[in-house]
């Protein structure tokens, strides 16, 4: 199945995923390049007579605030991602509205005599 033979639901659906894989492979870059420029400073201090037990504690500590910080936005975001699917959703069913099947009501008019 193309891009083109799905729905609009199925596209938006397809849209919002690309964007949440997106984000999360973004996200996830920006965290591994932060924690290594972050790194840097802690080596150089270690370099310098900084303990090394309490650098390897530094930059556990840090990663596991990246974690926290990348998992809250990644979560945000895929929140507003479902937010986005759920409203196409209502607006899929609204267009695709059917309404019920009633027996149509038959009206008899009466006719005047004609005048002659």
């Amino acid at each position: 199945m193309g891009l083109f033979d799905i729905s609009p639901l199925g596209w938006i659906i397809k849209v919002t995923d690309f964007s949440q894989t997106s984000l999360e492979n973004t996200m996830g870059t920006v965290k591994e390049v932060h924690q290594a420029i972050i790194e840097i400073p802690i080596n150089v201090a270690q370099e310098l007579g900084f303990p090394e037990e309490s650098a390897t504690a530094l930059k556990d500590t840090h990663r596991q605030i990246l974690d926290h910080l990348h998992e809250g936005v990644c979560d945000a975001c895929g929140e507003v991602n479902q937010y986005i699917v759920k409203q196409a959703k209502a607006v899929n069913h609204l267009f695709n509205f059917v309404p019920n099947s009633v027996e149509p009501t038959i009206v008899k008019l009466s006719r005047k005599k004609e005048r002659k």
